[in-house]
């Protein structure tokens, strides 16, 4: 049994909320095992990429004591028998890595200095393991096998979870709620001062590592000084504000600003050519030359966002003119970002996420479009999901205005929906009067408020209002973490519900 008592350790878990939450998941994996064999088909992909470029370089470096230097040589690709996983230390157990991707998720995302400390040193955690003769994998393993598997099996691991809801009759899922939320990225305020400042600090770094992977390294003395002129720049722009006369100094600054930063893309783009070429020409082992084009191309993206930068600011501080937010360059660090600026909050640059709630309170649904999509586009993608993954067509769908389109609401009703329910000044114009008036809209409408406070739990238990990850498919992880968890705990509730009815049913 997984829970009993540790005679060794001379501990027994704690009737906690964690230890709740790993029970609803153990139950889960029992019986649906397939969760496992598709984690299990992702470590092996995983392992296999491993060990393609092991065997690539193994054969590059052979080719190179053979003594023909006439002889081109061109990397062979690996047979499929070549990569068959076997041998070697064994690996970890593809239930430990399902713990560890739902843990991550309970305790707030992937902040390995925080998610990963807590369940490498839960005591839950450890008895749970042990008794099914399983140990807690290293910190670097843990990430990285987490790391490896694939958004798929996380969208399946929530199908499962909806399967379990349906079965143990904790909802029927005939109800979906649906409404977005702001999530703030991992990333600072766009500045164009401060963005400016630092793709050119990026690319001087960056240049710097390729001497370690083999190629001659940008070292440019005069961009360096060029650089903390901008840094000087920066910082005077950051603290004039408010101050009168104010705007026409920060204009000036910025002039001065935007001639340093094109004088120090001039100095660059050379010198990155001269890497580029290089690197056509680089004779190393395969890994190394993965990791150094991954590098260069880093470099050349770097260098054409800091020329959209200085074209934005010219054209928004100079020239005073208003520049689409498409056209705009919101963050070094993650390029998938988007402004968002949602019901007179005050506005995130992060990511916008689409949620499905069902009346019981589970995440049916989860879409993560890129930027600030409109929600109106985002309707009938979420119930196409949804009823993909569960095979129930609702017979309610609620939503407010912001989801207006005749189109999208045909089609929902076309599609088997009883009741489509659009809140709002724009849902009222385009829903039948006879309908709008309707009890079952009235009260489609009234529950509505149910999925903020689905909102408020993700962001309040589970740090679903902001992400550590960057880039839209491994936001898109962290995010779909966080509602596996919320759904375990979701189905705990239920459960103590149900025990304590039939408790009271029994006295």
């Amino acid at each position: 049994m997984p829970f009993s008592p540790v005679s060794l350790m001379f501990v027994a878990p704690p009737d906690s909320e964690l230890f709740a939450f790993l029970q609803e998941a153990h139950r889960l994996v029992e019986r649906e095992p397939q969760v496992l064999e598709r984690i299990d088909a992702d470590l092996d992909r995983h392992g296999q990429e491993k060990k393609a470029l092991r065997l690539e370089d193994a054969e590059w470096r052979q080719a190179r004591t053979l003594g023909l230097p006439t002889v081109p040589w061109e990397p062979a690709r690996p047979e499929a028998e070549d990569l068959r996983l076997a041998g070697g230390r064994p690996r970890t157990p593809a239930y430990v890595v399902f713990m560890f991707l739902i843990g991550r998720g309970y305790h707030g995302g992937f902040k390995s200095a925080e998610a990963t400390t807590l369940l490498l040193e839960s005591t839950t955690l450890a008895v749970f393991l042990t008794n099914q003769g399983m140990t807690m994998p290293g910190r670097s393993t843990l990430n990285e096998l987490v790391n490896a598997v694939s958004n798929e099996t996380r969208e399946e691991i929530l199908a499962a979870q909806l399967r379990m809801v349906l079965r143990e009759r904790w909802d029927d899922l005939s109800t979906l709620l649906v409404d977005s939320t702001a999530v703030a990225g991992n990333t600072q305020w766009p500045k164009d001062s401060q963005l400016m400042v630092d793709l050119v600090a990026r690319l001087l770094r960056r240049g710097a590592k390729l001497e370690r992977l083999g190629l001659a390294p940008i070292a440019d003395p005069i961009a360096d000084k060029l650089l903390r002129r901008m840094m000087s720049l920066h910082k005077r722009i950051s603290m004039g504000g408010g101050k009168p006369g104010s705007q026409r100094e920060r204009k000036k600054l910025y002039r001065k600003l935007l001639d340093l930063a094109r004088r120090a893309a001039e100095r660059l783009e050379p010198e990155l050519q001269r890497v580029e070429k290089a690197l056509a020409k680089l004779d190393v082992p395969p890994s190394r030359r993965q990791r150094v084009a991954r590098l260069v191309q880093w470099l050349r993206t770097d260098l054409v966002n800091l020329g959209r930068v200085r074209t934005c600011c010219q054209a928004r501080v100079m020239d005073g003119r208003k520049v689409p937010v498409g056209e705009k360059v919101l963050s070094v660090s993650d390029p998938d970002v988007g402004f968002i600026a949602k019901g007179g909050r005050e506005p995130v640059v992060g990511y916008k996420p689409q949620l499905g709630r069902s009346a019981g309170g589970f995440v049916a649904g989860l879409i993560l479009p890129q930027g600030n999509a409109a929600d109106s586009g985002q309707l009938v993608p979420m119930f196409d999901q949804v009823v993909g993954r569960t095979g129930v067509v609702p017979q309610t769908v609620s939503v407010d205005d912001g989801y207006s389109s005749r189109e999208g609401r045909g089609q929902l009703r076309e599609n088997g929906v009883k009741v489509m329910s659009i809140s709002g000044a724009k849902g009222k114009n385009i829903t039948p009067l006879e309908e709008w008036d309707d009890p079952e809209y009235l009260a489609a409408r009234n529950g509505r408020s149910a999925v903020e406070s689905l909102m408020f739990s993700l962001k309040d238990g589970f740090d679903f209002g902001r992400v550590a990850r960057r880039g839209l498919e491994n936001v898109r992880a962290e995010l779909l973490e966080k509602v596996l968890a919320y759904n375990f705990c979701r189905m705990a509730v239920c459960r103590r519900a149900a025990a304590e009815a039939g408790r009271r049913l029994a006295s």
